[in-house]
């Protein structure tokens, strides 16, 4: 009896961790409150894949990303259409052939929200959790 309890409240703590790990809360892509400029789905698309260096009014825009294996990262990634070994070979071959360096990775969603606050050409994507009213969430994204 004592192990069917055990066992029971076993798989319930485990339950309980697993649910509460896949409870995501929404991405949101940040930027720095005085940026005006439009940014869909296209514009971070060319950004993030280095396409683009700037924002649709002609200031320099500076991405900045989550590490490999984040699931934030991840869908974001999907988000703009690529998934993390396509991500990662872009970036590879894009290194190799033109020196052009990847997004700034930041440790953290807290680290990209600072990182914003502080860069008026910063833009980023985080944890919707993460998010101050030291930035501007400009776009959502539902997990």
């Amino acid at each position: 009896m004592k192990h069917l309890a055990l066992r029971t409240l076993t798989g319930l703590m485990l339950t309980t961790l697993l649910m509460t790990g896949t409870a995501l809360a929404d991405l949101v892509i940040v930027v720095h409150p005085s940026n005006t400029a439009a940014i869909d789905q296209s514009f971070l698309k060319n950004l993030y894949l280095g396409n683009t260096r700037q924002f649709s009014d002609g200031t320099r825009a500076e991405p900045l990303d989550l590490p490999a294996g984040d699931s934030i990262r991840e869908t974001f990634l999907r988000a703009i259409d690529q998934t993390p070994v396509k991500y990662r070979r872009h970036w590879s071959k894009a290194l190799f052939t033109t020196g052009q360096q990847p997004p700034m990775e930041m440790n953290s969603s807290t680290a990209v929200i600072s990182a914003v606050a502080t860069n008026p050409a910063a833009i980023g994507y985080a944890d919707s959790e993460a998010v101050n009213d030291s930035v501007k969430v400009v776009m959502r994204v539902r997990q």
